[in-house]
């Protein structure tokens, strides 16, 4: 009876998988015909709910009775049972609920499911999977990606389509690949599991452009049985079906409307020589401030990189960068807010990158240097205006009539005309000139601004109309946001019999209008990007009477971003950019809220669960503007409220929402983020525990537990048992592949006031590899979860301490490290005088420690004057060593002193060489180390003054 069922089981599996290759075929050579190609889904089986009850049950039937090879031959149903699991998926963990409906299914079987999908992809074109998510899990993605839109991402895909429903041009609704791209640029300010999910940019333009087609229309991309499917799963849901309805119409309005513009791609033509200013290029700005001219620059918004080049946003969200002529380092992930703007005391190079992240890898600086760029000398242009800044011209266009002011080196002789004269700038080694150009130039003075790199346009301009353009320089270049009324004037001071109008070299003849000096076109259609755009004025026999240019560039229609914008009433800005839930908790993210000064506003917090609903909300008045150590204060503060506590381990994301009536609005949202593997910590009839969340594809996780008492030695545990907290606490640590999690389990507070904490570390040489595993370890602690519990904080700090100091005394030699000991049970301000007697013996050493023992009450009112307070005191020293830039020196020195698992994230082969320079210079640590102690020991001595004067 048994072999009966089986061999039932095996023929209906035959059938489905005849039927199925059929189908798979036939989808595949359809979509052959497309240009670009595209690909096929399992998703798109096209069967009835009978043959899919039919395949579901007997695929069940084959697995529960043995999944041999007869059965395996038949592999097109598995391939469709494991998309329809993940059509299912939620974003937890994809094997155990996959292993839950499907009995007898064991864990070594999970390779035939990548291999079978493999094979989908060879035979009938099917989908491979992209990004991330893909390289982390090489199974799962199979199944996740051939779901197509896995249900609990389709109300963030309705929301994407309605946002960028302006933004749709007929090309893109033809070019699958292209509008991936660019929705997937949009995606910032989502979750990171929708982020993800996005990253496959030819999956979620396929998508789009068949959700977008009409209701009556068969798709191109999608089978339209699948497409029904998708549609019914967002119209469950009122908002979600709006967005997707309003979407759909925005995109029916732009088929019927047709297109006008160049078949490029929106970007400089071929034979082009000169790169055309971009979006992404930064702003330069001329204010009259005390006497003379001041440079400012105008940053962009380098969150648009993120679709296009979504390995860049991580640098830029978590990196300070530094700016060509800006003193200054720019905060960590201020490149991701616009309405930056800084300003200058020498002017950028061309040759020189105008922005650079501190500690940013080569290719990512490298393609930051190519897109952000300010425009070529010799000379630059800036128009003036009644009131506000002069403006940058980068077309460098001159008109009759209009004035200007012209910069450009110190040694480089400006035109030779008799309206300019010389006037201040406050930029070392360049000169300003004021330009007031008279209505009729002479051919002479027309030679002399043509030869310093100056256009002259007199007998036609060409300018924007109609709605106002969202930036216009009013000379050369113009900038709509995709789906506006883009429109532009040319008027002739001649009528011409027609026009010329190219567009990144393609003409378009447009006759001029009888008796008329203006001619208008709309430039409706033109797709994201810049453009070059030529008037040519042509009379009898088609003779040219003038010319005249524009720079037009559509950037992408980006909505408010939660932070708010520039402008606005309240803006709220993280450092770093978007920062995650567990970043905030521990606050390794600070806030800066911006508004107006003397008033109050509403701040709430509020935790939310795995499908959105609320855990928890809290509530307080703050006052404006609430700068990173005001903000520092409320968390320490609010975060420790009991309603927040008890739901922190279970929530997903953090919302946090600043408001005020008649002022503005803004709000952040951090998530946890999709992670392979995560911690769990839960109360359980008063005890903690700790549970895996494993999503893994393999089973080869493995699972280690390090006391407070030795927090470098680990020891093994189950990985799918829960494990409870002992008494001390501790943390655990799990890794699988190269995938880790760590979380620190909170002691138990009677045990702890009983017996205390105390924590020790034993090195065994003072060798490169010792070194290596001190930083990995403190790096584990130091970037641990932690719960909702005080003392998992206070437990992180003593073995962070202890690390720390194990490092130092190795390095910095026996001497030191017997201090290190005395230290570790005493108060440093009783030791600054052994401290600094013990940095060094010889002259310039002891000179050192001299100059660091005057200034530590100084650098202890904040970090960045300990930073360059420190610098400026060793760069004799670090020269010395081999280390020719003093800041660079400070920033590891200090890091490698106070919280060396920070060095962990440098860049390997320089984390190598300043880590040798010190190793051979201990000088330089045991000075570093001075001056971290000597500082926390006089910031603590204010605090406890303060609070016993309260007292």
């Amino acid at each position: 009876m048994e072999e009966v069922r089986r061999g039932a089981a095996v023929e209906i599996l035959e059938y489905l998988h005849r039927k199925l290759d059929d189908h798979f075929r036939r989808v595949h050579e359809t979509r052959q015909q497309l240009d670009p190609v595209t690909p096929v889904f399992a998703l798109e089986h096209d069967l009835g709910d009978t043959d899919l009850g039919l395949l579901k049950t007997n695929v069940r039937a084959a697995v529960a009775q043995g999944f041999g090879a007869r059965v395996r031959r038949w592999w097109l149903p598995f391939v469709v049972y494991a998309a329809e699991s993940g059509y299912d998926y939620v974003g937890g963990e994809y094997w155990p609920s996959f292993e839950a409906s499907t009995p007898s299914w064991r864990a070594q079987d999970r390779q035939f499911i990548k291999t079978w999908f493999m094979r989908f992809a060879a035979e009938y074109g099917g989908a491979v999977p992209t990004g991330a998510f893909a390289q982390s899990f090489s199974i799962i993605a199979w199944p996740i990606t051939h779901a197509v839109l896995p249900t609990y991402l389709q109300r963030h895909l309705a929301q994407l389509l309605y946002e960028f429903r302006t933004g749709l041009t007929t090309k893109l609704l033809s070019n699958p690949d292209a509008l991936g791209a660019m929705l997937a640029s949009r995606t910032g300010d989502y979750t990171e599991r929708f982020r993800i999910f996005c990253e496959n940019t030819t999956l979620l333009g396929q998508v789009a452009a068949a959700l977008l087609s009409g209701d009556d229309e068969e798709s191109p991309y999608l089978v339209r049985s699948t497409l029904l499917r998708l549609v019914g799963g967002l119209s469950r849901e009122r908002q979600s079906r709006d967005w997707l309805t309003q979407a759909k119409q925005s995109a029916s309005r732009v088929r019927a409307s047709g297109f006008f513009g160049p078949h490029s791609t929106g970007t400089a033509s071929s034979q082009r020589k000169e790169r055309l200013p971009t979006a992404t290029d930064p702003k330069l700005l001329l204010r009259h401030q005390d006497g003379g001219w001041r440079v400012y620059a105008q940053l962009p918004d380098l969150s648009t990189l993120h679709g296009r080049l979504p390995h860049v946003y991580d640098e830029l969200r978590s990196s300070r960068a530094r700016i060509a002529g800006y003193g200054k380092m720019l905060a960590t992930g201020r490149l991701v807010y616009s309405g930056q703007e800084v300003r200058l005391t020498s002017w950028p190079r061309r040759e020189t990158p105008f922005i650079q992240l501190e500690r940013g890898s080569a290719p990512v600086n490298g393609l930051i240097a190519d897109q952000c760029m300010t425009s070529a000398g010799p000379w630059w242009l800036f128009g003036r205006r009644d009131a506000g800044p002069a403006v940058e011209i980068k077309g460098k266009f001159v008109r009759p009539g209009r004035s200007y002011v012209l910069v450009g080196g110190g040694a480089i002789e400006p035109p030779d005309v008799a309206w300019l004269t010389e006037t201040t700038i406050q930029v070392d080694g360049m000169r300003a000139f004021d330009l007031s150009i008279p209505q009729a130039i002479s051919e002479t003075d027309a030679a002399a601004l043509v030869a310093s790199g100056l256009s002259v346009l007199a007998n036609v301009a060409v300018r924007p109309i109609g709605i106002v353009a969202s930036d216009w320089d009013g000379e050369g270049s113009v900038e709509w946001l995709a789906g506006e009324p883009a429109m532009i004037g040319i008027r002739a001071e001649r009528a011409p019999e027609k026009c010329v109008v190219t567009v990144d070299g393609v003409p378009y003849v447009v006759p001029w209008p009888a008796q008329q000096s203006d001619l208008f076109i709309s430039l409706d259609g033109l797709s994201v990007g810049t453009y070059e755009l030529t008037a040519t004025l042509l009379v009898t026999n088609d003779q040219p009477l003038a010319e005249g240019s524009l720079i037009v560039t559509i950037r992408d229609p980006q909505v408010r971003p939660e932070g708010a914008t520039s402008g606005e009433g309240i803006r709220l800005v993280a450092s770093p950019a978007r920062p995650s839930l567990t970043e905030l908790w521990a606050e390794r993210a600070v806030m800066y809220i911006d508004g107006p000064r003397n008033a109050t506003a509403e701040l709430t917090v509020t935790l939310r669960g795995a499908d959105g609903e609320r855990l928890a909300k809290i509530g307080s008045r703050i006052d404006l503007p609430m700068n990173p150590a005001a903000w520092s204060k409320f968390a320490q503060r609010e975060f420790g409220r009991p309603e927040l506590q008890r739901r922190y381990d279970e929530a997903e994301s953090c919302e946090i929402a600043v408001s005020k009536a008649g002022i503005g609005f803004a709000s952040l949202v951090c998530d946890r983020g999709f992670r392979a593997l995560r911690w769990v910590v839960a109360k359980r009839h008063g005890r903690r525990g700790a549970r895996l969340v494993d999503r893994t594809d393999g089973d080869n996780t493995r699972v280690e537990f390090f006391s407070v008492e030795s927090p470098l030695l680990g020891v093994s545990f189950e990985p799918k048992s829960e494990i409870e907290a002992p008494p001390r606490g501790g943390l655990l640590r799990a890794t699988a592949g190269g995938v880790e999690a760590s979380v620190i389990l909170p002691p138990d507070p009677n045990q702890l006031l009983k017996t205390g904490a105390r924590s020790s570390v034993q090195v065994a040489s003072n060798a490169r590899h010792e070194h290596m595993r001190l930083i990995k370890g403190h790096h584990d602690w130091l970037y641990a979860d932690l719960p909702a519990d005080p003392f998992a904080r206070y437990l992180q700090n003593i073995a962070l301490e202890a690390i720390t100091r194990a490092l130092v005394s190795v390095i910095a030699g026996n001497h030191w490290a017997r201090l290190e000991r005395r230290l570790e049970s005493a108060d440093v301000l009783d030791y600054l005088d052994e401290m600094r007697a013990m940095v060094g013996n010889s002259s310039s050493q002891e000179a050192l420690a001299k100059e660091i023992a005057g200034r530590l009450w100084r650098w202890s009112d904040s970090t960045d004057s300990l930073l360059a307070g420190f610098a400026g005191a060793i760069a004799s020293a670090a020269a010395s060593s081999g280390i020719e830039d003093p800041h660079l020196a400070a920033r590891f020195l200090l890091s490698l002193a106070s919280s060396p698992g920070r060095i962990a994230e440098w860049n390997p082969s320089k984390q190598d060489q300043l880590l040798n320079r010190v190793v051979n210079s201990p000088v330089l640590l045991r000075a570093a180390r001075f001056a971290v102690l000597g500082t926390d020991a006089y910031r603590a001595g204010v605090i406890r003054s303060a609070l016993g004067a309260a007292g």
